[in-house]
């Protein structure tokens, strides 16, 4: 039996839950969106961090920071959904086992992220080439995403079946859906952060590049909040053996 919801009930169904996140969740959503700013203006600010192998090395950095900073966030997000829990404390313990588990998770997600636009530039290829792998990478790194999906909310529940074994049994034959829900849902947040990133920068002036740094650090945070969503109804409807 297909327990897979529909992709424009999925989408719908994540716009109801970003709905609920900034509800029930407004301190920690604030908290998040402040510390993604604070990694931008950093990034922003840094000497040099589009330069070369520095810069690619930093961007990588970048993304491991934005995803440390809001994990307590996502797993806050990930309960909500998942047990209707709420919280108003950002718990930052690194001691905490969950926290642990889910930071590295996301240290692999963040990484994967990066890796399409960081390897091709690091390697003594020309441009072409470069673009070609950029390419490759891309493909290979949704196709790993889409299905290990269900690793983040099945970490913040506390389950005992998180591995990445189960996560793709769980996922098979669902890849298709399971991308094409993400990118509907993910796709008018990063096209409405695009344009307004496209008519700051155009403007010329360094406070306004400034601002479209930061327009793109809260749209990274508005779209992490959608995809946590996302891959919390699918650990309900899915996630038989990450839930087992």
């Amino acid at each position: 039996m297909d327990h897979m919801p529909g992709v424009l009930d999925a989408v719908k169904r994540a716009y109801l839950d970003l709905r609920d996140i900034y509800e029930h969740l407004s301190n920690l959503a604030i908290m998040a969106l402040g510390l993604a700013l604070v990694v931008s203006a950093v990034g922003y600010f840094l000497p040099g961090a589009g330069l070369g192998f520095f810069g690619q090395l930093f961007h990588l950095v970048a993304h491991v920071a934005f995803g440390f900073v809001i994990a307590p966030y996502l797993i806050a997000v990930h309960r909500l959904i998942l047990l209707g829990e709420a919280t108003d404390r950002y718990e930052f313990a690194p001691g905490d086992v969950r926290l642990q588990q889910f930071l590295g998770w996301t240290i692999v997600f963040a990484l994967l992220s990066a890796a399409p636009r960081v390897i091709p530039r690091i390697l003594p290829f020309p441009q072409f080439l470069q673009g070609m792998l950029g390419l490759i990478i891309v493909i290979a790194v949704v196709v790993v995403v889409v299905r290990l999906i269900l690793i983040l909310p099945a970490v913040a529940v506390d389950s005992s079946r998180v591995t990445w074994q189960n996560a793709m049994a769980d996922t098979a034959g669902y890849g298709w859906r399971i991308f094409l829900i993400a990118i509907a849902t993910a796709l008018p947040a990063a096209l409405a952060g695009m344009v307004v990133t496209m008519i700051f920068v155009a403007m010329g002036f360094g406070v306004f590049a400034f601002v479209a740094v930061l327009i793109q650090g809260a749209v990274a945070v508005v779209m992490a909040s959608l995809l946590a969503a996302i891959a919390s109804r699918l650990y309900q409807s899915i996630g038989d053996r990450v839930r087992a």
